[in-house]
């Protein structure tokens, strides 16, 4: 069993005894917290954030996936470049289901927009530094650039618009799931480039 796999199975290991273990010293009814199912009064009640923390787990798991085809000795730059976009991904897919970064700037008693703006930052700097955005194919690129221009309009709509202004909480969410499915494509592209040019490799031996 690989690394990857006895540290997740680990996790998961310690994620179950710790619910266990929860149940054991308080109650059912405190553990059902942990548990119960997302309902409210209407039929898809979520839906948006569900989808969109979805999208956000996928593109974690596309780079994920990226990182097999990757030597890590030969193509350090990218190796990186995919295990930073893989941790940012799961992270911001945790973000979304569980507001981490809305409970944070209530905490601190800033607008949470711009703390997402601070991961942004990071983001683009990480894609500049490590990205190789330039040698990705064109539809990267797009995806990529799409995904940039949504997220900013979403933060410019969480920041600046009226909290009750018509159709200001529709679009707000609504780039924001736009900028995750750009975002999921431009991780899909990358993981076809990688299968592609292995597919180029086994042909060219074959040839030989």
């Amino acid at each position: 069993m690989t690394t990857s796999r006895s540290l997740i199975l680990l996790a998961i290991i310690i994620y179950s005894c710790t619910l266990l273990w929860i149940e054991w010293s308080t109650s059912q009814d405190y553990v059902r917290n942990f548990f119960t199912d997302i309902k409210g009064d209407v039929l898809f009640y979520a839906v948006n954030t569900t989808l969109s923390a979805f999208i956000l787990w996928s593109t974690a798991l596309l780079f994920g996936i990226c990182l097999l085809f990757v030597d890590r000795v030969q193509q350090p730059r990218e190796f990186f470049f995919c295990l930073s976009q893989t941790i940012i991904f799961a992270y911001l897919g945790i973000d979304e289901r569980f507001l981490l970064h809305e409970n944070l700037g209530y905490w601190l008693h800033r607008n949470d927009a711009y703390l997402l703006l601070g991961l942004g930052f990071i983001e683009l700097g990480l894609l500049t530094w490590l990205g190789n955005v330039r040698q990705r194919s064109h539809k990267a690129q797009v995806f990529l650039i799409s995904a940039a221009v949504l997220f900013a309009s979403m933060i410019f709509i969480d920041a600046k618009l009226p909290s009750r202004l018509l159709f200001r909480l529709s679009l707000e969410d609504l780039t924001k799931l736009w900028a995750d499915l750009c975002l999921a494509l431009f991780a899909w592209e990358i993981l076809l480039e990688k299968i592609n040019r292995l597919k180029s490799i086994n042909e060219s031996n074959l040839i030989r």
